[in-house]
């Protein structure tokens, strides 16, 4: 598959209408499939199923128009019910954990549901209206709408109870926590203990160039996709190395630099003058940012849930609790991953530089915020403490440990100025201490 599909099929996903259509035009197949088996049956007067066709035309008709009227109004109000929580949900957890909800395939299916059942019902009763040549007795067809009608009845059962398990806190929250797993194991696949190859500085000065050709963004937007195979290709064959100045994730400010095209000395071939619309063509830009190569964007919509938990509004400290276990155990995760290397080769040869990602660049991401706003909040910051000691445990380099130190230390910092008891202060000092004695 394409990896510039990525965005769409992700914007796709959570949408109302990608589902709901699937199962529209699947009614219309079913409606016509059924309606050409009634037919059949009509045109043979076969004895098989006749107690299908023991029905009076007018009830069925009128059968169908019942049916029809329940599904639009089911459909009303499970729209309404919709919109409901998705207000509830972006008032609580913030307007970005919208996309949360509107991924969700349950509801997604629900509407579809009850859409598809009043289309087919219309259709059907469009088509037993027909006069001679067309008439034909209806039986399969109405088989057919009896069992969506009680299908459709079963998932409004559903979605009233999966509506009412979808806005809990701890379920918002495990449902971002699996996708941001989901991410990390498909942007992190191979695991290590070894560090991965990083840049020590820019390109151009570690490398004698002819030329330099910048690359200036087209539009402003965050860029959501950077094609790194398609790149690899064309710097391969136009004998240069691409150097990038920005990753998924970022915003970029309309004609800023987002890489540059180094030429060699050592390199007698022609550049095309449009390679800086080629690197462009190579990547997608958008208004917003999505989850297909940022591994922040997850993390940040944690961090999202909690910051609004430790708001004076909300003040629920719980929530912020189950944020940073669910934040801790995917930097756990992360320890044992070898992050992507910033240079890629070609035969031995660096034709494309990215950007560095580096484990801190994440950690940090997930737990600065929350411990600025967690300062008058000694349960959280605890808790903080306890999940750096835990981190500490399966850190494997250099820079996680010093991750985990820099953090304890603005802990401290932060806590050395707040009034609390001295019980609560022997609380903080033992665990600040146990992180201390363990890293050195």
């Amino acid at each position: 598959m394409n990896n510039k599909l990525a965005p769409f099929i992700e914007k796709t996903q959570s949408s109302f209408w990608f589902v709901p259509s699937l199962m529209i035009l699947l009614s219309f197949i079913v409606a016509a499939v059924t309606v050409y088996i009634d037919v059949i049956h009509t045109q043979k007067n076969t004895n098989s199923l006749a107690f299908l066709y023991a029905t009076d035309v007018d009830a069925v008709r009128s059968l169908l128009s019942t049916i029809a009227a329940a599904m639009i109004t089911v459909t009303s109000i499970a729209f309404s019910i919709t919109i409901v929580v998705l207000t509830l949900a972006s008032s609580q957890f913030g307007p970005r954990l919208m996309r949360n909800f509107m991924m969700d395939k349950g509801t997604q299916t629900v509407l579809g549901t009850f859409i598809s059942t009043f289309l087919f019902c219309i259709i059907i009763f469009c088509a037993i209206s027909f006069k001679a040549p067309y008439v034909f007795k209806p039986g399969v067809t109405v088989a057919v709408a009896m069992t969506m009608t009680c299908f459709s009845v079963c998932m409004l059962i559903y979605f009233i109870h999966h509506v009412a398990k979808s806005i809990q806190a701890d379920v918002v929250i495990d449902d971002v926590y699996c996708e941001l797993q989901n991410n990390i194991a498909k942007l992190f696949p191979t695991v290590s203990n070894e560090k991965s190859l990083q840049s020590d500085g820019s390109f151009a000065q570690r490398t004698d160039t002819s030329r330099e050709i910048s690359v200036y963004a087209p539009f402003s937007g965050y860029l959501q996709l950077i094609d790194k195979k398609s790149l690899l290709k064309l710097a391969e064959q136009s004998h240069c190395v691409i150097e990038l100045h920005f990753s998924a994730g970022d915003f970029i400010v309309e004609k800023t630099i987002i890489a540059t095209v180094h030429i060699s000395n050592k390199t007698e071939a022609d550049i095309s003058d449009d390679i800086s619309k080629n690197i462009i063509g190579h990547t997608i830009y958008g208004s917003c940012r999505t989850p297909v190569q940022d591994p922040e964007f997850a993390v940040h919509q944690l961090v999202e849930i909690a910051l609004r938990a430790l708001s004076p509004g909300i003040n629920d400290p719980y929530t912020a609790i189950t944020c940073i276990d669910k934040l801790n155990a995917v930097l756990c995760r992360l320890t044992a991953k070898n992050f992507p290397e910033t240079e890629m080769r070609v035969d031995g040869v660096v034709r494309l530089v990215r950007k560095p990602l580096t484990f801190t660049d994440i950690a940090t991401a997930a737990f600065d915020q929350i411990r600025q706003q967690s300062v008058n909040n000694l349960a959280v910051t605890i808790k903080m403490l306890d999940a750096l000691h835990v981190l500490l445990g399966q850190a494997t380099t250099d820079e996680q440990h010093n991750f985990v130190s820099t953090q304890t230390k603005m802990i401290t910092q932060q806590q050395a100025k707040q009034c609390m008891s001295d019980h609560d202060r022997s609380e903080l000092m033992q665990r600040i201490e146990k992180i201390t004695i363990k890293s050195s």
